[in-house]
């Protein structure tokens, strides 16, 4: 309880100073970035639902993203490669959801599914380098973001480009691909709903099942967990799948109802994102969905900042940053009084 104190007060010394440094005095700043996050009080740009509905959004992405590495870290593994799986996720479901000859009972979650697995591919490489090569997977992660975003580029133009524009990006999906939104009043689709289910089942399955004890014993101490019987490779590898997986349905997710389509520059920087909510949320998966809301209010209140003031867009992201280190110096320092 005191160390999440001490972190809420180091992260609101933090924004007092950036905001004070844009210009702007801390109360102005302060009442423009929580009208931002929620919305309230109203004003004639920003309604509470136009603020909750870019928060819920990026929530969905958040979410799945964090878990993601939440997964990976819970079985010893930091996977950096979110952001690639994430866009080979996106480029799948951008192919695929632009047929036409398939019924929306098949044609959407085969999409999905398919932006799922390909994620879970894109890390399977990495993960074998690490168990039978000793290959970090710090390393073959960031250098298998840098081939995804290169291969999709690539594929984008010389195979899936839509023939009718001059911009690089697929052409529209099909309706009976497209994820519809929660309700008429908002845009941020069906797909915050599975984001959340999801966390929620992988809460289950780490903590009330016998395979999530055994991906948590080999994060926790591979030899003592290999002594004890549990086929630490064999976890190691299926935790790292199932981490991919989640940033491959990110993609797909934001590709099918958000975009509805694959272009260049796709948003790939949430599956950096996602490792702040994996740290901040303690690799729990249901805490996940606390730090993406955090995360996620965070962005929403500082663009609002900008927009109103002109204060630098870059202030969520320094926020963030010193979020990630004081989660990480408490982390280092509760490890070296256990040890």
């Amino acid at each position: 309880m005191a160390q999440a104190l001490l972190g809420a007060l180091v992260v609101l010394g933090v924004l007092s100073l950036l905001i004070a440094l844009s210009g702007n005095s801390i109360g102005q700043g302060y009442r423009l970035i929580v009208q931002g996050a929620i919305g309230i009080p109203p004003s004639d740009q920003l309604s509470p639902l136009d603020a909750w509905d870019a928060v819920l959004h990026d929530m969905t992405l958040l979410i799945l993203t964090g878990l993601s590495v939440a997964i990976a870290l819970q079985a010893g593994l930091f996977n950096i490669g979110a952001a690639g799986q994430l866009l080979m996720g996106a480029m799948v479901a951008g192919w695929i959801g632009t047929r036409s000859d398939l019924p929306t009972a098949v044609h959407l979650p085969l999409t999905l599914s398919l932006g799922a697995l390909v994620g879970a591919l894109w890390a399977l490489v990495p993960a074998l380098l690490k168990l039978y090569r000793g290959a970090h997977e710090v390393i073959t992660t960031i250098m298998f973001n840098y081939i995804a975003l290169y291969l999709t580029h690539w594929l984008l133009m010389e195979h899936l480009q839509d023939p009718t524009s001059d911009v690089p990006r697929t052409a529209f999906l099909a309706e009976t691909a497209q994820l519809p939104p929660l309700g008429s009043f908002m845009q941020t689709s069906w797909g915050f709903v599975i984001a959340v289910m999801l966390a929620l089942v992988l809460w289950a399955v780490l903590f009330r099942t016998v395979w999530g004890y055994e991906v948590r014993a080999t994060g926790a101490n591979r030899d003592a967990a290999e002594a004890g019987g549990v086929p630490v490779n064999r976890r190691t590898l299926q935790a790292m799948l199932l981490a991919g997986g989640m940033a491959g349905l990110a993609g797909a997710i934001e590709v099918v109802g958000t975009q509805y389509r694959f272009f260049e520059g796709f948003p790939a920087d949430y599956g950096f994102d996602g490792i702040a909510v994996a740290l901040l949320g303690a690799n729990h998966p249901a805490l996940a969905v606390v730090s993406a809301w955090v995360m996620s209010a965070l962005r929403g209140g500082t663009y609002y900042l900008h927009i109103e003031t002109g204060a630098p867009k870059e202030i969520a992201v320094i926020v963030q940053a010193v979020l990630i280190l004081y989660v990480a110096a408490v982390y280092l320092r509760k490890r070296r009084v256990e040890g």
